[in-house]
């Protein structure tokens, strides 16, 4: 792809050889140029470092629980399939959620 204002060639992400073991990884950016393994190494370390990810996850208003399954009501989509499913997810949600 060629970027329209300097003629240069925009970079598009894909899977690459590293120049360094020959493994494959995944260069989601221009500048990488190499595995992570073996960046890591040119670094003097031998494992990425640990991040720690915390996942706070808020319970659905049950306010808005209910226009979701009035949404999604088997009565307002001819019965289908999907929407018995996700009306039952929902109707379960809201019990986990608000007893």
């Amino acid at each position: 792809m060629t970027d329209f204002h300097s003629g240069a060639t925009a970079f598009e992400p894909h899977n690459a050889e590293c120049p360094s073991c020959g493994g494959r990884y995944f260069m989601d950016v221009h500048w990488k140029r190499t595995c992570l393994k073996c960046y890591l190494q040119t670094k003097g370390r031998t494992e990425s470092p640990r991040v720690q990810v915390r996942i706070v996850v808020e319970p659905i208003p049950a306010d808005m629980l209910k226009r979701l399954v009035y949404l999604v009501h088997p009565d307002k989509h001819a019965n289908s399939e999907a929407s018995n499913i996700a009306t039952k997810y929902l109707l379960q949600l809201r019990e986990v959620q608000h007893g």
